[in-house]
């Protein structure tokens, strides 16, 4: 048999729960029932649960808009085998993709660095991405990875700055070298 628990809610939590549950055609304890088990699942590798939620959330964005995940080190190894020309046309593709992707992130997140990090991270999995407070609005933030040529820097690059442009970052500074890629960021 199970305990009761009485535990205080807000209403405007409530009614979202009631309305995803209508929707999901669920009862409303099934339902919270449900989604405190995942969330409790989840948390069993990451501790962060709004960090498990939002990339759960990213990730379902970037598979939505055709994105795949693919072996790094093959993705990787194709970029560098690839004509320039078909480089060019991949990179047009990812900067559609990055904008659009941008713009929704800002819709559903915010801009801020810290969505900024998130997003980067769910881009590019097996990157470092360093984020420092330069004080005024102002953030240094560094992506790098010792795996990445000149064409995947590159690539970087382009993602960043069509992020920052439609989740409405200001780029002050963007330079980059092989495998590192420097921004400085105004964030309001």
């Amino acid at each position: 048999m199970s305990a009761r628990r009485f535990i205080p809610i807000s209403e405007s939590v409530i009614a979202l729960a009631i309305k995803i549950a209508e929707r999901e055609g669920v009862p409303l304890r099934e339902f919270i029932e449900r989604v405190l088990a995942e969330v409790l699942k989840s948390m069993q590798y990451r501790s962060n649960v709004t960090e498990v939620l939002a990339l759960s959330d990213l990730m379902d964005d970037l598979r939505r808009m055709g994105g795949a995940l693919l072996p790094s080190d093959v993705v990787y190894k194709v970029i560098e085998l690839i004509d320039n020309d078909h480089f060019n046309e991949l990179l047009n593709a990812i900067k559609r993709s990055a904008s659009w992707y941008g713009m929704l992130v800002r819709v559903k997140r915010g801009a801020t660095v810290d969505v900024l990090k998130l997003v980067l991270s769910t881009w590019f999995p097996d990157t470092n991405i360093s984020v420092e407070a330069s004080g005024n609005g102002l953030f240094k933030v560094i992506v790098s990875s010792p795996k990445y040529s000149d064409r995947l820097t590159r690539m970087v690059e382009v993602v960043v700055s069509e992020l920052c442009n439609s989740m409405g970052i200001k780029i002050e500074e963007l330079s980059s070298e092989v495998g590192i890629v420097r921004a400085l960021l105004r964030v309001s």
